[in-house]
């Protein structure tokens, strides 16, 4: 199992959605933690996102990289698809 950190800009997002909402990303983050490498909603980006992966929850994504040594993954950012890549 891994452990999860979030940068100040996500969770400052985080705090602002409503409860279902959160609840939709509370169960995202449980499966990322057993497997971040892998799963239906889970894609490994290109380009200048190189080495961090995306996590697709309807309109919102996480973005996170994984540090296998500490076995921690860093949330980057959550928001929507539009503008989360920027």
């Amino acid at each position: 199992m891994y452990k999860l950190e979030f940068y100040k800009q996500a969770a400052r997002y985080y705090k602002k959605l409503d409860a279902k909402t959160q609840k939709r990303i509370n169960i995202a983050v449980d499966e990322m933690i057993k497997n971040p490498f892998e799963g239906l909603h889970i894609k490994k980006l290109k380009g200048r996102l190189e080495g961090k992966y995306r996590y697709n929850i309807g309109s919102l994504r996480i973005i996170y990289y994984v540090d296998v040594a500490d076995k921690t993954i860093y949330v980057d950012a959550i928001g929507p698809r539009g503008d989360v890549y920027k």
